[in-house]
């Protein structure tokens, strides 16, 4: 389920906005009008019996503490998805002091007294002085700071003598509990995990224990984490327009004044004090909720929560930092300068959650933008005016707004851009849309609701929904049911009332923008000995609980494979719901057939046989069927999802929407220009950049980026070869891949009946072969490094792989992975780091050891350094190897393939040459696994490393990478690693190589 309310998703990661300094803030009008909000929010009434219309069956509950506790049984996997919500964010911080509920949410996972400490009474002195530096830390000179600094680093290494980092999840993974993992937002703060359901007793244990007395351990290292996190906010344009967005729409309120992550002032001045503070104010058992959804008993489940959760004593709550709720008056501009595409953003105050217009500002979102028939959708995408353009929105705890953001062609100003969106608005007003309309956005939120009730985390997630946003549970369950009763009138009300004069431009303009750099404290490694445990860790870990048998998928029972003309089908079924998806996989992409993806982008502009491309996706759209299209280097998917009512009607129009597409010159001069100016703008994009950077790196001219066609074979591209692009993969055999209600026999009727032409296998995957380490380097302004390296290694054999997951599992299985814990744990050496094996999908695809860090530029030798001697490394230590072991094992016996994920793993496996299921002989196999084992399988990936660098040159110290890996340095323009004409504006002169 999206996060808020249906129809609005967020403009952006707003746990990832920032502070900066602005122009003058606008004149401001009186904020819409809202029901009065408490000072102390609502507590939900307890619920003992499920509402009768309630899907998820929910129960509510509270504890002698004032806890709240929401409960929804599932059986399918014998696991929990447990969610603990916070009401408290970044609105929450003093204006002095942002960014500490973001900090405070990392410093949750370091522990307490009890838990990541071998001798707490010996470590406190010295967490004392610690409190005591970073409170002299905001009035000190430079000259007193960088010696603060320095106590703060040592005061850190005499904790850190008994310190255990990390151990908060190397307990977890002990126990099977996976996913573990934080978000803060602005009105609330979340803790995450996924647990066996014998292991609820010890997660709530250890969850009660770090809510009420944390222990604030390792604080230095933690804000090198937090600086990183800055520093990608720093590196996205998406953030900054965000920033500006809710400063200009909220000028007197926390949600515009504040950040997520904070001012860079505040996080050069942490305040360990204030973070006390916050976590006593807020931290409280009546401004929480836990909330359950699996395989629980709700009588046994309530006693063990109670009996853990007893000691966490409940407060009186203060009111919210004020925050005044005026808007802005008139059209009010802020300009953003970035590299990559232009845009512009339009942006409107509406309601908080749970306002009585909320359900029709919900249809009203997706009238807009549903990603197929809405009003957006159709008058500037489909029609090709604009290269891409969405809708957005949020609706927080004390207010909300509404954005269309539409971006520019090369040959449109932002004028013309700013029209083509207010146009939008001008139809929506006018009415031009229909009852019809209405009740299909209702089918589709019905369908992702019924999607959520698939997963205990999408449950979950859900009824985290209502508690957050300070709903009761009635109203939430029949939100749809509250969607369903809205009328035209309703919108074109609420359409009126709230998209007036009063609006925010934001507009960004093609520009360099040079990231301010935050500072590099130093800091001191901490030494992580994976066999210290504390005696609380070793006791939850020998207490007694039953793993579930494990449970392999078989055929016959849990899927079937068919053969049909088109080509082989494996197929589940729902039990569940009436809803089905089904892919068609053909071995088919850009690599043999170069515009096929250019095509498969023109079909979505096309009409179908005698439809025109509006009527087709008002068609789907209404028939509650979504197809959508996947093409790569090697294969291309395309898929249907839907009610299973309409599968034969939806196939179809498929079938006759590849054969008959209907399009005219104009609409592929429009693509054509729209395609141009998009892959202009990819070439300024940092995440696009890496990828291809990367993958330039590994593979070389074979990489998969460049198969795609040049910019001058697409102008010569007409529309008929284009069609016959769309026939040729028509007419092809593919795999069926299908979940829904129906027997394999019964689908194979309502698939097509002509035979598909044969497909040539796609040829083996490799690393390219070379003969000396090399760096790829590609520079771009930006505050951080993207580094990736990868060691080759021809095809692994069938009996390495349990080796490699057991390696995978060493190296990055979750957060107490091996590359983790000494890079960004013990070292403040970067906010991402990872390493990953990859076995290659078949037996005949080499394999690839892979390590990445994401991490300041005068870092990165320090980082890469540890990182080639992580991957490298011939024995990761019995003790590691031990708990992870334990760990996959515990994963692999109490975890089941979704239903829904059944004909993916079935295919995967086919395509190694597995018969069925492999796990079973895989865990069979984990068991003996040791160090000569790992080593052996470590010595594959001897071949001279290949990395890829994409940052700022005069950030980063090349030479002295260089030299760390005696290799060869090759400098490359964007247009080196993509097959597009080169970006207009100067890039760096290529350096000749050694």
């Amino acid at each position: 389920m999206p996060r808020g309310p249906p129809g609005l998703r967020p403009s952006s990661q707003r746990h990832d906005r920032k502070h900066r300094h602005l122009p003058p803030r606008p004149p401001v009008a009186p904020a819409p009008a809202a029901p009065p909000r408490s000072p102390t929010p609502p507590t939900p009434r307890p619920l003992p019996t499920p509402l009768p219309d309630d899907p998820l069956a929910v129960t509510i509950h509270r504890l002698s503490n004032g806890l709240t506790v929401y409960l929804s049984v599932d059986r399918e996997q014998p696991r929990i998805s447990a969610w603990i919500a916070i009401r408290a964010g970044s609105r929450h911080d003093p204006a002095h002091s942002t960014g500490l509920a973001h900090y405070l949410e990392h410093m949750m996972f370091k522990g307490t007294a009890r838990l990541g400490t071998l001798d707490a009474d010996a470590e406190r002195p010295h967490l004392a002085r610690t409190a005591a530096l970073y409170d002299r830390l905001p009035r000190s000179t430079p000259g007193e700071r960088a010696a603060i600094l320095a106590d703060i680093d040592a005061a850190t290494q005499s904790a850190a003598v008994t310190a255990i980092p990390n151990e908060l999840d190397r307990l977890y993974a002990g126990l099977g509990i996976l996913d573990v993992n934080a978000f803060t937002t602005d009105d609330t703060t979340v803790y995450m995990a996924d647990l066996p359901a014998a292991r609820l007793a010890a997660w709530a244990r250890v969850e009660a224990e770090r809510l009420a007395a944390p222990t604030f351990r390792l604080f230095l290292p933690e804000l090198e984490a937090v600086y990183e996190e800055k520093n990608i906010s720093l590196d996205t344009p998406e953030d900054r327009m965000d920033e500006a967005l809710r400063l200009a729409l909220f000028p007197r309120h926390p949600y515009g004044t504040q950040t997520i992550l904070g001012d860079a002032e505040h996080l050069r001045n942490p305040a360990l004090a204030e973070m006390v503070a916050y976590h006593r104010r807020w931290y409280l058992p009546n401004n929480a909720a836990l909330i359950l959804a699996g395989d629980l008993d709700p009588t046994a489940a309530l006693a063990a929560l109670e009996l853990a959760f007893a000691t966490w004593s409940p407060g009186q709550l203060p009111p919210p930092p004020p925050g005044a709720l005026d808007g802005p008056v008139g059209r009010i501009e802020r300009i953003i300068t970035a590299e990559g595409e232009q845009s512009v953003t339009l942006a409107w105050r509406t309601v908080p959650a749970g306002h009585p217009d909320e359900p029709a500002l919900a249809v009203l979102a997706e009238l807009v933008d549903n990603d197929v028939s809405g009003l957006l959708n159709v008058r500037l995408l489909l029609s090709g005016e604009l290269p891409d353009a969405d809708g957005h929105g949020e609706q927080l705890v004390d207010g909300g707004y509404f954005a269309l953001t539409g971006v520019a062609r090369d040959d449109q100003s932002h004028a013309e851009v700013e029209r083509l969106l207010r146009s939008v608005i001008t139809d929506l007003k006018a009415g031009a849309f229909t009852q019809a309309d209405i009740d299909a956005i209702v089918l589709h939120e019905q369908i992702r609701e019924q999607m959520a009730r698939e997963s205990n985390n999408g449950r979950v997630s859900w009824i985290a929904d209502a508690y957050l946003e300070r709903r009761s549970w009635p109203e939430h369950v029949r939100f749809v049911a509250a969607m369903a009763r809205v009328t035209h009138g309703d919108i074109l009300r609420v359409a009126a009332t709230y998209l007036g004069a009063d609006h925010v431009a934001i507009v960004r303009k093609r520009g360099r923008h040079d990231p301010p750099k935050m500072p590099k404290p130093v800091i001191t490694p901490v030494p992580i000995d994976p066999a210290r445990i504390s005696r609380f860790a070793a006791e939850l870990l020998a207490e007694a609980a039953p793993d579930p048998d494990p449970v392999w998928l078989q055929e016959g029972r849990d899927y079937t494979r068919r053969s049909t003309p088109a080509g082989p089908l494996i197929a589940a079924q729902n039990r569940r719901s009436d809803l089905f998806s089904l892919t068609l996989r053909f071995e088919l992409g850009t690599r043999q057939r170069p515009l096929l993806g250019h095509a498969l982008d023109l079909l979505a502009l096309s009409g179908a046989g005698d439809l025109d491309a509006e009527a087709l996706q008002r068609r789907l759209f209404q028939l509650g069927t979504t197809i959508d299209t996947d093409c790569g280097a090697d294969q291309t998917r395309i898929f249907v999802t839907g009610v299973d009512e309409h599968l034969e009607q939806s196939l179809a129009l498929l079938d006759t929407w590849l054969r008959r597409p209907g399009f005219d010159d104009d609409t592929v001069r429009d693509l054509l220009a729209n395609t141009l100016s998009l892959r202009r703008d990819e070439q300024d994009d940092p995440e696009a950049l890496a990828e291809a950077l990367a993958e330039y790196a590994r593979r070389g001219p074979a990489s998969d980026i460049l198969t795609r066609p040049g910019d001058r074979q697409l102008r010569q591209a007409r529309g008929p070869e284009l069609a016959r692009e769309l026939a040729v993969l028509a007419d092809s055999s593919r795999h069926h891949l299908y979940f829904g209600p129906r027997i394999a026999d019964a689908l194979v009727t309502a698939l097509p009946a002509s035979a598909g032409k044969p497909v040539a296998p796609r040829p083996p995957r490799a690393l390219r072969p070379l003969a000396t380490p090399t760096i790829f380097f590609l520079h771009r302004d930006m505050a951080q490094a993207q580094i990736e390296v990868a060691l080759a290694s021809p095809p692994l054999p069938r009996s390495d792989r349990p080796a490699a997951r057991l390696l995978n599992q060493i190296l990055g299985g979750d957060m107490s992975g091996l590359v983790f814990q000494q890079i960004r744990e013990a070292r403040g050496l970067a906010y991402s780091a990872s390493g990953l094996l990859i076995a290659g999908a078949r037996d005949i695809d080499g394999a690839a050891l892979l390590g990445r860090l994401g991490t300041q530029a005068d870092k990165s030798r320090e980082a890469l350094t540890l990182l080639l001697e992580i991957l490298r490394a011939p024995d990761p230590g019995d003790d590691r190897i031990a708990a992870a072991r334990v760990a996959l094992t515990r994963e692999m016996v109490a975890t089941r393939i979704p239903p829904r994920r059944v004909p993916d793993w079935v295919q995967v496996w086919a395509e190694r040459g597995e018969t069925g299921d492999p796990r079973a002989w895989e865990l069979a196999t984990l068991q003996s696994l040791a160090a000569p084992q790992l080593q052996a399988l470590q010595h594959h990936f001897t071949a001279p490393a290949i990395v890829s660098v994409l940052a700022d040159r005069r950030r980063i110290d090349l030479a002295a990478l260089r030299q760390l890996l005696q290799a060869e340095l090759v400098e490359l323009r964007a247009s080196d690693i993509f097959p597009y004409a080169a970006p207009q504006t100067a890039t760096p002169a290529r350096d000749a190589g050694p």
